[in-house]
């Protein structure tokens, strides 16, 4: 007999962290139709959920099986945080308070690889807080921003995947290339330099980071005054190539624009004919990173009217970009409060929904997770999910009612068992049980790609090893 506690999503008008009454009924009438609701609900057993088949030697007692890491990646950017080693002394609780709540929900961060904040001055670096107090500390001028040691020392520490950002950026001037670079004014010379800093970054993090937004920003801000040398989005991609291992993930990564480019004009829109373009050259891209930002009062104004980013619209966007053939990242969130903290909390579990669903997307990224920490031209926005005072909003509540309670699997089985089925989400799994009266807990790996049926020694093998 066995007992299934695989908890799913159900489409609820609001919960209990979202007041019904502030939600506008044109949003409600968008996200609650029941042919959106089932389509996303369809696509998410579909797309993230399996059956699967775990086979012991011996029959065992007690059986367990919890999942203990999503494989799909659920991410925050790591670089702005509440962390020992920033120049702001936090204390030992507010650490550990933001690493809980960091680690609740999320399993994936964004570590900034920033040029003018690794190197601010010609050959004198700043991998963290610990070297020439003299240099400056962060392009925002923001001291909450982790230098990236720092950054990925907070990963490594919770067990968080992860992803640097990023080789190139064309908004140059005033957020990557540092000002002794920008005086080089020769494009070749900036070429040679960029690619130095590539091979710098790649040098110091080739084992430790996997995942790499190669290029930021490209189509949008093409026009906007980038002094970059030519071609440059494609020559990032074949540097960083050489520099790092072929299984690395590369990813080119575009504003907010980049939903509103396909929906107007399909598959004519700038950074669709861009990210072709690379393909066709043979330039390794290996994910499309996709923005997801309002940064103002009336641009999430419109979505909430039910104008701009309705459900038809956002998968249709999705759906054109996954004919690329890549995977897609939703690679920075920021939904504003300007309307409340109910509309935020309500729009982002609706959005999330709708990104969990679709075949195509394999990670979710919130880009502040804290308010007070934005970068300033958009820290009014109080886009963060948790207070500057860490205390949890609705938004995030909302998360994590559907990352770490919703979208888990826990199967028990009252009675032995030597085969155990049962359905679940993609991800590791802790398994835990009895045999011979001992209690033994193995992990096993169940991804989207593995084989769906696994089999274990009763006994471990290191178990088995330890007694002899």
């Amino acid at each position: 007999m066995k007992k299934f506690s695989v908890l799913f999503s159900i489409i609820l008008a609001v919960n209990a962290f979202c007041d019904e009454s502030k939600i506008p009924q044109k949003m409600r009438d968008l996200w609650e139709n029941p042919i959106t609701d089932a389509r996303i609900e369809n696509g998410i057993r579909a797309n993230r959920m399996g059956e699967f088949y775990l086979d012991f030697d011996e029959p065992v007692e007690n059986l367990n099986i919890k999942l203990a890491r999503h494989e799909f990646l659920f991410g925050a950017y790591a670089s702005r945080s509440v962390s020992e080693g920033q120049p702001i002394k936090y204390t030992d609780e507010q650490i550990n308070k933001y690493a809980d709540l960091y680690t609740r929900i999320f399993n994936y961060g964004t570590v900034a690889v920033v040029w003018r904040r690794i190197e601010p001055q010609e050959g004198k670096f700043r991998w963290d807080y610990s070297n020439d107090k003299n240099l400056d500390l962060s392009y925002t001028s923001n001291p909450t921003v982790m230098q990236s040691d720092t950054a990925l020392a907070f990963c490594e520490k919770n067990s968080i995947i992860p992803k640097g950002h990023t080789f190139s950026w064309p908004i140059s001037v005033s957020h990557f290339m540092p000002a002794w670079a920008l005086d080089l004014k020769n494009p070749d010379l900036i070429e040679a330099a960029s690619n130095r800093n590539i091979r710098d970054i790649a040098e110091r993090y080739r084992d430790r980071i996997k995942i790499w937004d190669v290029v930021n920003e490209a189509a949008d801000y093409r026009d906007k005054g980038s002094i970059l040398y030519d071609d440059y989005v494609y020559k990032a991609f074949k540097e960083a190539e050489r520099c790092l291992p072929y299984d690395d993930k590369f990813l080119i990564n575009e504003t907010t624009a980049a939903w509103y480019q396909y929906v107007r004009d399909e598959q004519t829109g700038r950074f669709f004919l861009l990210v072709k373009n690379l393909i066709d050259r043979g330039a390794k891209v290996d994910g499309i990173g996709l923005q997801f930002h309002f940064f103002s009062d009336k641009e999430f104004g419109d979505v909430l009217d039910g104008k701009t980013f309705t459900p038809r619209d956002m998968t249709k966007a999705l759906d054109g970009y996954a004919k690329l053939g890549r995977p897609l990242h939703i690679t920075e969130i920021t939904i504003p409060t300007s309307r409340g903290e109910e509309a935020q909390a309500y729009f982002a579990k609706q959005a999330y929904r709708l990104f969990f669903s679709h075949p195509s997307v394999e990670a979710i990224t919130w880009w502040n997770m804290r308010d007070g920490q934005a970068a300033s031209n958009e820290a009014h926005l109080n886009g963060g999910l948790i207070r500057d005072d860490l205390t949890p909003k609705a938004s995030y509540r909302a998360l994590e009612q559907l990352i770490a309670k919703d979208w888990q699997t826990n199967v028990s089985f009252d009675k032995p068992v030597k085969n155990a089925h049962f359905e679940g989400f993609y991800g590791m799994y802790e398994v835990s049980y009895k045999y011979n009266g001992k209690e033994y807990k193995q992990k096993v790996w169940f991804g989207k790609k593995s084989d769906r049926s696994q089999s274990l020694t009763s006994v471990p093998t290191d178990w088995r090893k330890r007694f002899r």
